[in-house]
Parts: C-alpha cells; sequence; structure tokens
C-alpha cells in the first residue's frame, strides 16, 4: 500500500527498511559489504572524527550500483 494512502509517513518506512539487520540484504555476508556498513556508520555518527554532515554528503550511482561517469568521459 502506498504510504500516502496507509497514513504512515515516508520517513517510518525509510527507517524501518534500513535496519542494520536489512543493509544490503541482498549481498553476501563479507568484507566488501562489512567495508560499506562501516564507512556509512562512520561518516553518519556524530560522534565519528569521520563524520560528514548531510549537506555535504554526494553519491551518485546508475542502476547497477556503480559510480556514474559524466557525460564524454
Amino acid at each position: 500500500m502506498l504510504p500516502a494512502l496507509s497514513g504512515m509517513p515516508f520517513t517510518a518506512i525509510a527507517q524501518t527498511q534500513t535496519t542494520q539487520d536489512s543493509a544490503l540484504g541482498s549481498w553476501n555476508d563479507g568484507p566488501a559489504k562489512q567495508a560499506i556498513i562501516d564507512f556509512v556508520r562512520a561518516t553518519t555518527d556524530q560522534a565519528s572524527p569521520k563524520f560528514v554532515p548531510p549537506e555535504e554528503r554526494i553519491a551518485t550511482f546508475d542502476q547497477d550500483g556503480k559510480p556514474r561517469r559524466k557525460a564524454g568521459t
């Protein structure tokens, strides 16, 4: 059911879909998956020395998850 029709706010839905148990749920456990989880945790935790404020976070990916290149490169 669509969030607008269910009465559930989008933020609540996003939070329930991004729990630690479901982080990269389609990925196999391994060093690459753990490195991504650790990186996100470190850069989003305000107590971390590696914290990056939301307004400074930039990432662009195409549909298969690979970083996108600028057109013509």
